[in-house]
This record gives C-alpha cells, sequence and structure tokens, in this order.
C-alpha cells in the first residue's frame, strides 16, 4: 500500500550522496513507481497472511535504522518493500555485487554491499564507503535495515550480534556531532513456514532505542557504549521475534509452543491470526523452557505424547485445523460439501493454469538449492518471472 508520507518525500528535491562511482538519494521515483508493480501486489499473494505490528513505533522525521532478524534470505528484504511504502536502504553480501547487471539492480532497489571476512578482502577498508553513504543517507532522515545476526539461519532464535550496526549508528552520530537523532527499530520478521507458500509473515517493529542517549558514554568509552547497545539491541530483537534458547529439544519446544498457542486462541475466541499467534507463542515458550530445564523427565514424556499424536494425524493425512468445533456442526460440514461441488470446477481451471508456475519453481528449489532458506527466494522470484513471461 502507497504512503502518503513517503511519496511526498519522493516529490520533494533529494540531495545527492557520492558513493564510489555513484550518487544515491534517499528517495527516489523509480523506486517508488516498481514498488508496488514488482513487489507490493505479488508479494500478499505469496503469503496468504501478511501483517505488520507496532509501525507505529517508527518515525517518519527522524533517521532510522532497523535492526532485522534474518530468517528468509531475499524474501526478509522484500518484507521491507512491502511495508508502508518505504524505501529501506539494506545492506546485502558485497560479493552478490560482482555481476554489473545485478549489481545496478541492487542499487535500484536501495541495496548497498557490505563484504565479510570469509570473501578475502580487506574488510575495513572494502567496507568504509558504505558506512560513510550509510552516514550520509541518516544525516538526510533516511531508513538503513541492517542485519545484525551476521548470517541467515531460518531457525526461532536470535544469535549473537555482530557490532557493525553500532559502529554505523555512532559513525553517523559522530560525524554530525551527534546532532542526528539515531533511532534503531528492532524488527522480527516471523514466518509460520519460511520455506513455503502461501503461509503466514508477521513483520514486528518493536519500541525505538535512541542512540543520544549512549553519546556521553561514547565520547568518554567507545568499546563499552557499542558493547552495551549492541546487547541493548540484541534484547530488542528477541522481543519482537519468536526467541527459543538452543538446548536440548530446542526444537520440540518451538513446535509445542506454536501447538498450544493455536489452540489456547481458538479456545478463548480471539481472531487467528499473525499477531494473536506470535503473542501466545512468547507466552508460553517461558514456561516450556522452564519445565525443559527443571523437570525435564516429565517435558520429555510431553514431548514424546505430542510427537505420537502428530504421527498419527499425519498417518491420517488430517490437518491441525480438521479437529476444531466449527468444523465439526452438521451444517458446517453441509456447507463445505455444497462448497466444494460448485466450485469445484473453478478449482480444476486454477489448477491447470497455475501448475507450471507453482510447480516449476517449487520442484527447482526443493531438488536443486541445497540450503532450505534459499526456498522461498527461488519459488518467489522464478513464478513472479514465469507469470510476467506469460501475461
Amino acid at each position: 500500500m502507497l504512503n502518503d508520507t513517503f511519496t511526498r518525500k519522493v516529490f520533494t528535491k533529494q540531495p545527492e550522496i557520492t558513493f564510489r562511482d555513484r550518487k544515491l538519494y534517499p528517495y527516489t521515483k523509480g523506486y517508488w513507481i516498481a514498488q508496488p508493480l514488482l513487489i507490493g501486489i505479488p508479494y500478499r499473494y505469496y503469503y496468504s497472511r501478511f501483517q505488520v505490528n507496532g509501525w507505529e513505533n517508527v518515525p517518519t522525521d527522524k533517521p532510522v535504522i532497523f535492526a532485522i532478524n534474518h530468517r528468509n534470505a531475499f524474501m526478509d528484504s522484500l518484507a521491507f518493500v512491502n511495508t508502508k511504502s518505504t524505501q529501506v536502504w539494506q545492506l546485502a553480501r558485497g560479493d552478490a555485487f560482482n555481476n554489473k547487471l545485478l549489481g545496478n539492480l541492487f542499487y535500484f532497489f536501495h541495496m548497498l554491499p557490505l563484504w565479510r571476512e570469509r570473501d578475502g578482502v580487506d574488510t575495513r577498508e572494502m567496507n568504509q564507503p558504505t558506512f560513510n553513504a550509510c552516514a550520509d543517507l541518516l544525516a538526510n532522515n533516511a531508513m538503513i535495515g541492517i542485519y545484525p545476526e551476521g548470517n541467515c539461519i531460518n531457525e526461532e532464535h536470535i544469535r549473537p550480534l555482530k557490532k557493525g550496526i553500532c559502529r554505523i549508528a555512532f559513525l553517523a552520530e559522530e560525524r554530525y556531532d551527534f546532532e542526528l537523532d539515531v533511532h534503531i527499530i528492532p524488527v522480527g520478521i516471523n514466518y509460520t513456514g519460511a520455506e513455503k507458500f502461501k503461509k503466514w509473515q508477521l513483520v514486528n517493529f518493536g519500541q525505538p532505542i535512541l542512540l543520544k542517549k549512549y553519546s556521553e558514554q561514547y565520547k568518554a568509552n567507545p568499546a563499552l557504549a557499542i558493547n552495551q547497545l549492541k546487547d541493548e539491541i540484541e534484547r530488542g530483537m528477541k522481543t519482537v521475534s519468536t526467541h527459543v534458547e538452543h538446548g536440548p529439544l530446542h526444537y520440540d519446544i518451538v513446535e509445542l509452543a506454536a501447538f498450544h498457542a493455536r489452540e489456547s486462541i481458538i479456545t478463548s475466541g480471539k481472531p487467528y491470526e499473525p499477531i494473536t499467534r506470535f503473542d501466545a507463542i512468547k507466552s508460553i515458550t517461558p514456561i516450556l523452557e522452564h519445565n525443559n530445564k527443571n523437570n525435564h523427565e516429565a517435558f520429555k514424556n510431553i514431548v514424546a505424547d505430542y510427537h505420537a499424536y502428530k504421527t498419527q494425524r499425519d498417518t491420517l493425512g488430517f490437518r491441525e485445523n480438521t479437529f476444531d468445533k466449527a468444523r465439526q456442526s452438521n451444517l458446517s460440514m453441509i456447507f463445505m460439501t455444497l462448497y466444494f461441488i460448485f466450485l469445484l470446477p473453478v478449482f480444476l481451471f486454477g489448477l491447470i493454469i497455475n501448475y507450471i508456475p507453482y510447480r516449476i519453481p517449487q520442484l527447482y528449489a526443493e531438488k536443486k538449492l541445497k540450503q532450505q532458506i534459499f526456498w522461498s527466494s527461488a519459488k518467489y522470484v522464478l513464478g513472479f518471472w514465469y507469470s510476467l513471461f506469460i501475461i
């Protein structure tokens, strides 16, 4: 959806920022035009539910750095392209810019290169122009998106953060005499099935962390200020993300939390949607972790019972919602029977024309890509471009 605040920014005169051999602008008309057509519309169809929560925590008149968890490769970036018409400058792995065509495309969609030690380059020398550009963008009230975990792993867990996000924030303030008032917003991008099609996605914005409260401490002891800011960002990211500590039965706790969340929401009569699911998982997770730690043998029995139930459910070909009370009434079953009979021709037509753009990307991703974190990105991009070609 287009946002009036950012639309006005697009059509105002933009400052010119030098980056290597090109000019950058905080907001661009080309991005604004392409955003709803290439991302906004198709992205909403990839996920069955897409929800944004906490956007009121994001100031539109201040420089903002988003500290984002990283679970689903390219799809995490697209989530921001699809949120409130923002034009967020995101940092991406530097080697992806080696291809000139792709590099130009990345710059168009407001991405800047960030090099890693494993890329075999002098990271200090290669990354300094990017850090300088980020500082200049922030000085013009732009938005920067950074993945401070440093790598992409699909897990319900916030990994220890790298310090780069803190250094960029302090560099910007230092270059402008600590007058920018940089806001760091923790962001949790949460999925019900990150590598799958037609699942849920929640983009969850947390409370802002104000850099100015660290200004005096940074002037006195930069290393201490950076470490304390990093710890606060990590705590904030854990608040807006589903987070289960690593340890025995980690994945079982993740599954049990989701299972309990669904049941508790439906029983309470609340709407079952991404944010209520997230809140319910955050509520039950500490209880499950406590029982796993302090009553481990008893908790193992609960896990065993859950696995037995899940095995039987899958063997019978049932879904979790098969057992919802709302589906068990005679009226509901009659309605669903008539619904399937009358809409069968529509279903068959849709199956035929959508099978190729759906099935081919799915087969390619799951057969050719060893890392599941890239499955969703490949399915989205291949399906989208196939559809454009057919149209």
